[in-house]
C-alpha cells in the first residue's frame, strides 16, 4: 500500500508530516512521490488564516477529483480545528485526522481500508495532550537541514492568533529528549538544526518531568545541553516572543559559535495601543532596547559572524489601527532595521478576541499600509546585506542550477564531461544559504564554482555540501558569492 503526502502550512506542520511518514512506514506503508499511484492521499492541512484554510480545502477537492482511485484523508490543523464539521460535511474526504496523537494514524488507515479488524468512524481528533513525536526516517527539507520541534501549543493568547484554538495549550518536551534527538540528527549527518515552536521562550513550561524553574531559563539549559554535543553542526532558533525574551541565552550562544546569531522576533506592531489590543506588553521602546541588547551581545571582536541577523513580522490593518498608529509602526520598522521582515494583512479569525473587535480597517487601506511596510523593508534588506560583501561565509548548498548542455544537476556538481587537461574548468551555479538566511523565508546565496572545486570536506559540491564562499554582490534579497 502506498500513500502520497500533500504538505501544507508551517515548519511545525512539516515535522508532523515527517512523523506521520515514520508511523505509516512502521505499519508497512510506502510513500510515493506520484499521487496517481497512491492508495491514500494525505492532505496535511493548515488552518491558521482564511487563505490557508481555502488552500487546504481546495487541495482535498483537487485530489478527490483528480485521483478517484485513491482515498483522501484530511489531516493537520484544519482537520483538528473543524473536525466534526468536516467529517460530516466534506464528502470528498474519506476521513479526517487531527494533529494531536499522531501515533493513531495506523488506526485511522485501518478504518479507511477494507479488511480492517477495527472499523469505526473515519474521524480521529484526540485531545491535545503532551507533544506527539516519533521517528522521522524521511526529512522533507533540503539536504542536511532539519526542523526540531521543542514545544507544542501556546499560552500567549495573542488576540489575533488562533494557534491555541488549533494546537491547544503549551506543552514542552524534556531537555533530555530534545538533546537526544539533536545528537541523533547530528549523527545522521544533519548540519543545520532549526529549533521551532510557537514560542521558544516558553520552552520548559507545561512539562511534567519534575524540572523546576529556578536558575537559568529552561531554554538556556536546553542550549547548554545541545552545546555538549560533539560535531560540526549549526543551530538556529526560530520564533522568540519579545515579551519574555530569555536574556540568559545570549552568553550561551556567544560562547558556542555553532549557535547562529539569527533572531526571529515577531514584534507585530510599533504602536503601544495596538500592542495592548494584541495582548502584547511592549512598549515599542522596550522592544527597541531588546534589539540593541542583542546586537551588543554579538558585537565583540571574537564573534566570527560580525553581528546578528534579525527577522520580524508586522501586521497591517489590525482592528482600530489609525493612520497615526500605523505611522508609528512604520517608523518602528525603519528604526530597528531588521535584516528580514514579513508584513501581513490582518486576517479576521473566528474564535479570537480580535475577531470580535470593531473599527475594522478598510481592505484598500490595509493594502496601502502593507505596501508601505514592504517598501520600507525592500530598502533595508539590501543595505543590511551589503555588510557581507567581501566577507567569506559558510554556505549550505541546497540545489544545483542546471546550465546549458546539462542533462540535469540534482545529484552532482557537474554532469558534463570533465574538461580536458590544461583547459579552463567549467563554471557552475548553485543556490544555498548562509547563516543569516533561514530556510524558506529569506533570500538565497547564488553560488558560482568550478568543476574542480570541492566542498569543505573535500568532496564534490552537491546539495547538502558546506562550502566557503566569498560574497561578491547583493542582488535584491539575494547575495552572490564565489566558492573559495
Amino acid at each position: 500500500m502506498r500513500f502520497f503526502l500533500d504538505q501544507h502550512g508551517c515548519a511545525k506542520n512539516q515535522v508532523d508530516g515527517e512523523v506521520l511518514i515514520g508511523f505509516l512506514r512502521d505499519k508497512g506503508w510506502e510513500r510515493t512521490e506520484d499521487p496517481d499511484g497512491a492508495d491514500l492521499i494525505i492532505v496535511n492541512s493548515c488552518g491558521f488564516i482564511e487563505s490557508a484554510k481555502k488552500e487546504s480545502l481546495d487541495a482535498v477537492m483537487t485530489a478527490a477529483a483528480g485521483y478517484p482511485k485513491a482515498k483522501v484523508l484530511l489531516a493537520g490543523c484544519l482537520a483538528e480545528r473543524y473536525a466534526d464539521d468536516l467529517a460530516s460535511g466534506l464528502s470528498e474526504a474519506a476521513g479526517v485526522f487531527g494533529n494531536g496523537d499522531l501515533s493513531l494514524i495506523g488506526e485511522m488507515v485501518d478504518r479507511l481500508f477494507p479488511g480492517s479488524a477495527s472499523g469505526g468512524s473515519p474521524l480521529i481528533a484526540p485531545p491535545q495532550e503532551g507533544v506527539s513525536y516519533g521517528e522521522r526516517p524521511e526529512i522533507l527539507s533540503f539536504p542536511r537541514s532539519v526542523y526540531v520541534k521543542i514545544t507544542e501549543g501556546c499560552d500567549n493568547w495573542c488576540s489575533f492568533c488562533a494557534i491555541p484554538l488549533i494546537r491547544g495549550s503549551l506543552r514542552s518536551r524534556s531537555i533530555e529528549a530534545v538533546v537526544s534527538e539533536c545528537r541523533s540528527l547530528v549523527g545522521r549527518g544533519f548540519y543545520e538544526l532549526n529549533l521551532i515552536g510557537q514560542d521558544l521562550t516558553s520552552f520548559g513550561r507545561g512539562r511534567d518531568d519534575g524540572e523546576n524553574d529556578s536558575g537559568p531559563s529552561p531554554i538556556s539549559r536546553l542550549l547548554s545541553g545541545i552545546s555538549e554535543i560533539d560535531g560540526d553542526f549549526r543551530v538556529r532558533l526560530l520564533y522568540i516572543h519579545p515579551d519574555h525574551f530569555p536574556m540568559d541565552i545570549l552568553p550561551v550562544m556567544a560562547r558556542d559559535h555553532r549557535f547562529l546569531p539569527y533572531f526571529d522576533i515577531p514584534f507585530q506592531s510599533g504602536d503601544p495601543d495596538i500592542l495592548r489590543a494584541m495582548n502584547r506588553k511592549g512598549p515599542p521602546e522596550a522592544y527597541k532596547a531588546l534589539v540593541d541588547s542583542i546586537r551588543s551581545a554579538f558585537s565583540r571582536p571574537d564573534n566570527p559572524y560580525g553581528g546578528i541577523a534579525l527577522r520580524t513580522t508586522v501586521l497591517a490593518g489590525f482592528p482600530g489601527e489609525t493612520d497615526e498608529a500605523f505611522e508609528r509602526t512604520a517608523r518602528f520598522l525603519a528604526d530597528i532595521r531588521p535584516t528580514w521582515s514579513g508584513s501581513f494583512a490582518y486576517s479576521r479569525e473566528e474564535g479570537t478576541k480580535a475577531g470580535e473587535m470593531k473599527k475594522r480597517v478598510a481592505k484598500k487601506t490595509v493594502q496601502t499600509r502593507l505596501d508601505t511596510l514592504l517598501e520600507i523593508q525592500r530598502r533595508i534588506t539590501p543595505e543590511e546585506l551589503s555588510r557581507f560583501v567581501g566577507a567569506t561565509v559558510e554556505v549550505l548548498v541546497e540545489e544545483l542550477i542546471p546550465v546549458e548542455g546539462d542533462a540535469g544537476a540534482s545529484g552532482s556538481a557537474s554532469v558534463s564531461e570533465s574538461p580536458a587537461e590544461g583547459s579552463v574548468p567549467a563554471s557552475r551555479l548553485a543556490l544555498g544559504r548562509a547563516w543569516f538566511q533561514a530556510p524558506e523565508v529569506d533570500g538565497s546565496v547564488v553560488l558560482q564554482f568550478e568543476d574542480n572545486q570541492k566542498d569543505r570536506s573535500g568532496g564534490a559540491i552537491v546539495p547538502g555540501s558546506v562550502v566557503m564562499a566569498q560574497v561578491t554582490a547583493v542582488n535584491g534579497v539575494d547575495v552572490e558569492a564565489v566558492v573559495r
